[in-house]
């Protein structure tokens, strides 16, 4: 009776929603960031206490504003927030405060600091906290980011964030603490480094002083430092790291190169598991191959994986054949940052990209340049930076039918 109960609920629910959401989320207009009457939403908020009817309320208001600033406070939404603040779902009221942020409320910024720097919430609340405080340009920020790097949960988080600032101690602080970082914090520092021209030259030159070895610098970013469009940059680039974009004629010599350098015999001796653990380095963070990967770039599991043609021709010329759905868009902000990804969504109001190692909201009124790269998210240059052995193991991983595991420690 309960589960009968229950689905009635939510067949209730998704009817109301299906029948109010198109009339409330139309085009909001672009002047004042004012969106659409939410009246209707808020003061059904105000009447309805059915929890899950309430989650699927705030998701949809909060799906509709996310990414924009100075949104205007809809009527009734105080009264509504007190209430929502009380209830007894957690889920209710963090979703709540996240829109009272939005909406301009100044005690939410303080109450999602304290969310922020809860140690016992869980690390998805304190994300969602930080990310909002970020897209609202709360003040004091840049302190506070450079507080959460001593939090083992949230640095990696604080990091992607400090992206988000044009602070001019930022490449200071992260490349004092570089060495201490892991290897998935080292990427994300290396890539908030890439997104502006300042941070770029400070980590170009702790490479040239060789405080920050080359390698750690793949070749995606490196491209994206050429975006920032600065010829100190690209000068600087060249000497310490080297060309990012090499000729039809070099391409085709270098997978000769590295064909003759890998014959049957060679690839005989690549270890399964290290060739994993290469992967997980330098390939998961876009690609799915069995169970392990992120699902950005095309997923590999089908691929033609033991044709040692093809898939050199796919790392060493990733830019032959590009898919539709795999170009780069590049976008550069009013405030200077360059992100460079690919268009996950798009409004009237905001543009998403999923990066390297984010996913990050753009209000389109702060967008100076937007253009679409000739070239994919698949970097070049990224097995001329392994070493023989990381080469050997990773072709003889990805030849492989099924998972292995990673090496023991």
């Amino acid at each position: 009776m309960d589960k009968i109960v229950r689905d009635m609920k939510r067949m209730i629910r998704s009817t109301v929603l299906v029948a109010i959401l198109p009339f409330v989320f139309v085009t909001p207009t672009v002047a004042d960031d004012k969106p659409a009457d939410l009246a209707p939403l808020i003061a059904l908020l105000g009447t309805i206490d059915d929890v899950d009817f309430q989650i699927d309320v705030l998701g949809g208001i909060h799906d509709a504003v996310k990414g924009r600033r100075n949104v205007t406070m809809p009527t009734g939404w105080k009264g509504v927030s007190v209430k929502l603040s009380r209830s007894k779902s957690a889920a209710v009221r963090e979703k709540a405060l996240l829109l009272s942020l939005i909406f301009g409320d100044k005690n939410a910024a303080a109450s999602l600091r304290k969310r922020v720097a809860d140690s016992k919430a869980t690390k998805e609340i304190r994300s969602d906290a930080l990310q909002a405080l970020v897209q609202g340009r709360v003040t004091g920020m840049a302190t506070f980011l450079r507080a959460l790097l001593d939090d083992d949960v949230m640095r990696a988080a604080a990091l992607r964030a400090m992206a988000s600032l044009d602070d001019a101690n930022t490449p200071t602080v992260i490349l004092k603490r570089y060495p201490s970082f892991s290897t998935a914090e080292k990427r994300d520092a290396v890539s908030t480094l890439a997104a502006r021209p300042a941070f770029a030259l400070a980590l170009l030159d702790a490479v040239g002083n060789g405080e920050i070895p080359s390698r750690d610098i793949s070749a995606f970013v490196a491209r994206q430092m050429m975006e920032l469009g600065d010829a100190k940059i690209e000068k600087r680039l060249a000497q310490v790291w080297g060309n990012v974009r090499p000729t039809a004629a070099d391409r085709t010599a270098l997978i000769a190169d590295f064909k003759k350098r890998l014959p049957p015999e060679v690839l005989k001796k690549g270890v399964p598991s290290e060739g994993r653990a290469v992967f997980e380095k330098t390939c998961a963070s876009c690609h799915r191959l069995f169970d392990a990967g992120k699902a950005i770039g095309p997923e590999l599991t089908g691929s033609q994986r033991r044709n040692l043609d093809y898939v050199l021709s796919n790392l060493l010329d990733p830019n032959a054949v590009i898919g539709r759905d795999y170009r780069m868009t590049v976008v550069v902000t009013d405030g200077g940052r360059v992100v460079t990804g690919i268009v996950r969504e798009e409004n009237s109001q905001t543009l998403t990209l999923q990066t390297a190692n984010d996913l990050v909201i753009v209000p389109k009124n702060e967008i100076d340049v937007r253009k679409q790269s000739p070239v994919s998210m698949m970097p070049e240059g990224m097995l001329q930076k392994m070493k023989p052995n990381e080469v050997r193991d990773l072709l003889k991983y990805l030849a492989l039918d099924e998972q292995v595991s990673l090496p023991a420690d």
